[in-house]
């Protein structure tokens, strides 16, 4: 294992660094952007199960498993005095390089750990979620996202790294095998429409850079994102994960972690 880091990792940032943090795209993504289906969804997911599983908590500890440049650390402004980027690749927000299956954090030295379209990368997901709920301590949550459905996307792009994908049953078990949570649940980001609709935005998209200007670009996806999610929100109302016939890009599974 590598050299743990110090517990709680870099100090939470200020209201005014938080003013302008990057990657606001991922957080509210706009109706034209190809990722508008999943990310939307995901981003809406989240603050939903932070509110919820973190109410009237402060002085976290959070944990960034993948974090890049920590797209959603300001969903936990006001509850967390410290948050840790940890990524296999280095960059300007990074504070730990380190591989998911072999963190270098200290047991149970976390209250939150966040790990978002991480897992399908990853050599071993068992090993990662073993990893998880080492370093989380009791009573600690973990946030975790990654797809059910989606085309084959490598990261880094010249790399083979895209090797899993889930069904809600499948992703399920194996958070359920690496630990004892409680309060175990996933939120599908969208369902069978939204799937299909999300699939098509990244083709309609690619279509749409061929095409002189971006405005005719953008209002393509917005029509493919606007329609897909009005129907999805109607259609097929028997095929909702997790009910046989369902479908989804993406998932949000929260737990917490048992005390001793």
């Amino acid at each position: 294992m590598p050299e743990p880091t110090e517990p709680g990792g870099s100090p939470f940032p200020t209201p005014t660094e938080l003013k302008d943090w990057p990657e606001a795209d991922r957080r509210h993504p706009a109706r034209s952007d190809r990722h508008y289906l999943a990310l939307g969804s995901l981003a809406d997911s989240l603050r939903h199960e932070i509110d919820r599983k973190l109410a009237g908590r402060s002085g976290l500890r959070v944990l960034d498993i993948g974090c890049g440049n920590k797209p959603y650390l300001p969903f936990f402004a006001g509850l967390a005095t410290s948050y840790l980027g940890v990524d296999a690749v280095d960059g300007p927000r990074v504070d730990a390089i380190g591989v998911a299956e072999d963190l270098p954090c200290e047991d149970s030295s976390f209250d939150v750990v966040l790990c978002t379209q991480v897992l399908e990368h990853v050599d071993d997901p068992t090993r990662v979620l073993a990893e998880i709920y080492r370093v989380l301590a009791p009573g600690g949550v973990l946030f975790l996202s990654t797809h059910g459905v989606f085309l084959y996307h490598p990261d880094p792009p010249t790399s083979d790294r895209d090797y899993w994908r889930w069904t809600h049953a499948g992703l399920m078990r194996i958070v359920r095998q690496s630990g004892d949570y409680s309060g175990l649940s996933l939120e599908p980001q969208g369902n069978v429409v939204a799937c299909l609709g999300y699939i098509t935005a990244q083709f309609v998209d690619e279509l749409g850079q061929k095409l002189p200007g971006n405005l005719i670009r953008k209002v393509m996806l917005r029509a493919v994102n606007e329609i897909s999610s009005w129907l999805d929100a109607r259609f097929p109302l028997g095929a909702r994960v997790p009910a046989g016939g369902s479908l989804s890009a993406n998932y949000l599974v929260t737990a917490e972690k048992n005390s001793a």
